[in-house]
């Protein structure tokens, strides 16, 4: 008991006057469980976010659970054939009551199971006719066709607002009098309708004609619209705004939804119509968790049938057939999510490694303070059980109150910043590891064994049989494990996906390790050879910096591990994000294929001039589609969508486009003698290639809808930029193939290259203005709006938190590897200074302590920061996050990876500065009122 109560005393009195050293152990503790309070939570978070972006971003069809039906609530099953004799009933139809059939498929929602259900929004439905309608042109409206495609809806009035007129009503089934229909403003504007204007049916709905039932519509009412682009109109099909085709054969074509009364449903399509029915899809409240489960659910719903009656009598409920392009979105989020997952667990592994590293640095510095008093206690016999007890007390009281700490301040912070992920057991664990690591650290450290201090050039090479065996274990599960990652190729996301892939977090440390083990075996004969080459020099500081290098390593090579790791961390931190954010870009401009792309309306020689003299716009190069093609030869013919252009331009247009073939200029040359009759050439993609075709392949013939030509193949590629992407497609040049085959070019896309200077939201909004039903994409602002989501903004924090706490641990490592110094550094200056050892001579000898370290850090750290990106890129599929279909090559930039070296090497020398300010002369007096270890 008296043992014991001593070693409590001294314990106490340890703590008071040298406190420094464990506080640093306990601020390694607060940071690690404060971290891992904050990043588990916040990394759920962002993917939960994520899922609620997708959704968001995607459309209400993209993304609802959707049936269509081919019925009538209420009515019976359509008869497949009518007595065209048969006189039709008389009297005005009864509106039907939909309630209770929107109740019942309220009652489905609720039925469904979590986390479905909590994605599902209350139900809706329209009905209408399966047949379009032909309706009289007025020539006022410009349009050479107009059709009509009847509906109804419960809830349209709550959704529009009623400017002109009243709603329809039922109307007698005598055909005396015009059926009523309400038309959206958009519409009646297009199809030059008026209210109150009476309009001729020319038939096309149903089996008997309608022109001989309802000869004649009437428009009783004009509604406006909100937001024409709002998902319940995208459910709405033609009805806020009308479809309009431009042919060049037989002008403008019309198509628009027009809204009947209920009841007039039947009467005017016989019964052919069918029911939409759909459930919005809000996935705010879905965690990451759900996602799985969730997949699952969406992807069983295509096999279930749910009748759902339209009153407690139906005879004929309707079978619901729900289907849902949910599962699309759910698998490229967990597409998203095991890219992401795997970067975070590469981003993690290094400051994991460099906190050990720090720890075990902390904790010998420790030890160092209390080397005289240890060795006194050993020398009056104390078991070295006894010492590590007594150190591992002291490591448990700083680290668990430092980690409880931390864990709450990770907490607070979590909530400030919005993080509303649950707190999980193995959070609670990870920090309470945080907290014993101080413990374990120092009972490590207090070796019986290393309380005396030797000469590292005495024994070069280490004699200790198990650090051998453990440096080779790591060099062989470095290579095992690169081999294995390698061997399976790109691994990508799918449905039973989730969780951090074991090997690729390993991998990339183990390499880290091995390469660190590896440098540090050779940087004792790297200094002791630099010693040698210095020895003939008359200045003392290189020499005697570089002796002491060899002799006395500033602690040894545990701070090799720490520098080479917040190295790596920050050079792999610059090339991931270079690499994501480069693929990024260059998918949205590989998609545009231009600095601008319009899709939509027919771009023909007119449009195309007018674009073209908007003010910076350099030139406009129409793409014509003309439909699938057979590429036949001897081998194979595979069909392929054939493409052409001005290839002149489009080689222009698409200079600095990533990913463009740059044989465009290819497709114009002359191969032939014989005019329209020779090969014309061609680009092909791979899918489109059949088996042995490549540049340089004759013997092709192209076979279009309107003739057939023979075609050479210049080249194959992966896809074409500003064409759909993989798909099998075909490119040439539209003189030279039109010539050959006859056939007639209309462009519905186009490409438009912009000056230098020009204004990219003005001109985007002249061509709106010329072509109002046309779609233009901006690769730049595609670019950016993915680099906004969650995920992208999560990893740019990731990256930056990543250099920020590798940085923080580097200058924690820097300082404590001086600070082991500090004693015999003083000694050594103190002798040095009275024989004429000038101060910067002085902070020269400083420099050499630490400078091998950080020049071994940044040559190892970069070769990792090259390899460690290479290796996750080989193994993980980061498609989804950059959009492709490409998996990009990593992207060194020099600037980013400059910035990285520029600031480790600020660190550093903060750090010494730091470091030389803890090390007073008061404190290297009372070491050499102590004596020396030597």
């Amino acid at each position: 008991m008296g043992a014991l109560s001593g070693l409590g005393l001294l314990a106490r009195r340890q703590l008071r006057t040298s406190w420094g050293a464990t506080a640093t152990l306990g601020v390694v503790a607060f940071l690690a469980a404060g971290v891992l309070s904050t990043a588990p939570r916040a990394v759920a978070t962002m993917h939960a976010d994520q899922v609620a972006h997708e959704t968001a971003e995607a459309s209400g069809p993209a993304r609802d659970i959707i049936s269509v039906v081919g019925a009538v609530p209420g009515e019976p099953p359509v008869q497949m054939y009518f007595d065209p004799d048969e006189e039709p009933a008389v009297g005005t139809p009864a509106e039907p009551d939909w309630s209770p059939f929107l109740a019942n498929l309220d009652a489905v929602r609720t039925e469904t199971p979590e986390p479905l259900r909590s994605t599902m929004g209350e139900p809706d439905f329209h009905v209408s006719a399966m047949d379009l309608a032909y309706t009289d042109p007025v020539p006022a409206s410009e349009l050479a066709e107009a059709k009509a495609l009847f509906r109804s809806a419960p809830d349209l009035a709550d959704h529009t607002e009623l400017v002109e007129g009243r709603w329809p009503a039922p109307t007698p089934r005598n055909g005396a009098r015009p059926f009523e229909v309400a038309v959206s403003r958009a519409v009646a504007d297009t199809y030059g309708w008026e209210l109150g204007g009476e309009y001729d049916t020319l038939g096309g709905s149903g089996v008997v004609s309608l022109s001989d039932r309802y000869p004649r519509l009437v428009v009783t009412g004009i509604f406006e619209t909100a937001d024409p682009d709002a998902d319940y109109w995208l459910h709405h099909s033609l009805a806020a705004r009308p479809n309009v085709l431009s042919d060049p054969n037989r002008g403008l074509l019309g198509t628009a939804a027009v809204y009947v009364n209920p009841a007039m449903l039947v009467p005017l399509t016989l019964g052919w119509a069918e029911t939409r029915v759909w459930y919005p899809v809000s996935a705010d409240a879905v965690t990451a968790a759900d996602v799985p489960l969730l997949l699952s659910q969406a992807n069983g719903l295509s096999t279930t049938v749910i009748p759902v009656a339209a009153g407690p009598d139906d005879p004929a409920p309707v079978q619901l057939r729900p289907d849902t392009r949910l599962s699309d979105i759910l698998e490229r989020l967990l597409a998203q999510r095991t890219g992401v997952d795997a970067i975070l667990a590469v981003l993690t592994v290094g400051p994991l490694g460099a906190t050990v590293a720090v720890l075990a640095l902390g904790a010998r510095l420790v030890v160092d303070r209390r080397r005289p008093a240890l060795a006194l206690l050993r020398a009056r016999g104390a078991s070295g059980t006894q010492l590590r007890l007594l150190m591992g007390g002291e490591g448990l009281v700083v680290g668990l109150g430092s980690a409880i700490a931390g864990f709450a301040a990770g907490l607070a912070l979590s909530a400030g910043l919005g993080v509303d992920a649950p707190v999980t057991a193995g959070q609670v664990a990870l920090a309470l590891a945080a907290g014993l690591a101080p413990a374990v650290a120092l009972a490590l450290a207090t070796s019986p064994a290393g309380l005396r201090a030797n000469r590292a050039d005495l024994t070069p090479r280490s004699r200790s049989r198990l650090r051998w065996v453990l440096e080779v274990l790591v060099v062989a599960g470095a290579a095992l494990a690169t081999w294995l990652l390698l061997s399976r190729g790109v691994v990508a996301g799918s449905g039973a996906a989730t969780g951090v892939d074991p090997l690729v977090a390993a991998a990339p440390l183990l390499v880290s390790l091995a390469l660190t083990l590896l440098a540090v075996r050779a940087y004792p004969w790297i200094a002791l050879a630099v010693e040698r080459a210095l020895a003939p020099r008359r200045d003392l500081v290189p020499f005697l910096g570089a002796a002491r290098a060899t002799r006395d390593p500033a602690g040894g090579p545990v701070p090799a591990v720490a520098l080479v790791l917040a190295v790596s961390v920050a050079a792999t931190s610059a090339v991931l994000y270079s690499t994501v954010a480069g693929g990024v870009v260059r998918e949205a401009w590989r998609a545009t294929g231009a600095d601008l792309r319009i899709s939509g309306p027919i771009v023909d020689e007119p449009a195309a001039e007018q674009i073209g003299g908007i003010h910076g716009v350099e030139a406009v190069v129409p793409v014509s589609d003309l439909g699938d093609g057979v590429l036949q030869s001897d081998s194979a013919s595979p069909r392929a969508k054939v493409y052409t252009v001005d290839a002149a331009a489009l080689a222009i247009a698409q200079a600095d486009v990533a990913g463009a073939p740059e044989t465009l200029d290819e497709l114009t040359r002359a191969t032939g003698s014989r005019g329209a009759e020779d090969a014309v050439p061609v680009i092909l993609t791979r899918s489109a290639a059949g088996p042995g075709v490549g540049p340089g392949s004759t013997g092709i013939t192209l076979a279009t809808q309107e003739g057939s030509v023979p075609v050479t193949v210049v080249d194959v590629v992966d896809e074409l930029p500003g064409l759909p992407a993989g798909r099998s497609l075909v490119l040439a040049d539209m003189e030279r193939l039109t010539a050959g085959t006859g056939d007639t070019a209309y462009a519905r896309l186009a490409l438009v290259d912009l000056a230098d200077d020009a204004d990219r939201s003005a001109v985007t909004a002249e061509i709106t203005r010329l072509l109002p039903s046309s779609v233009v994409e901006d690769p730049d602002q595609e670019a950016e709006e993915l680099l906004s989501s969650p995920v992208s903004g999560g990893l740019v924090v990731a990256f930056v938190l990543a250099v920020l706490l590798a940085g923080l641990l580097c200058s924690a490592a820097v300082v404590m590897t001086l600070m082991l110094a500090a004693p015999a550094r003083a000694r050594l200056l103190a002798v040095l200074q009275t024989l004429g050892l000038s101060p910067r001579q002085g902070r020269g000898l400083v420099g050499w302590e630490i400078g091998p370290w950080t020049v071994v850090a940044l040559a190892v750290g970069a070769v990792l920061g090259m390899a460690v990106p290479s290796l996750v890129l080989a193994a993980v599929d980061v498609t989804a996050l950059t959009g492709g279909t490409l998996q990009p090559a990593p992207r060194y930039d020099p600037l980013l990876l400059g910035a990285a070296a520029a600031g480790f090497v600020v660190v550093v020398l903060a750090s010494v500065g730091v470091a030389a300010a803890l090390s007073r002369r008061g404190e290297v007096a009372a070491q050499l009122r102590m004596g020396g270890d030597d």
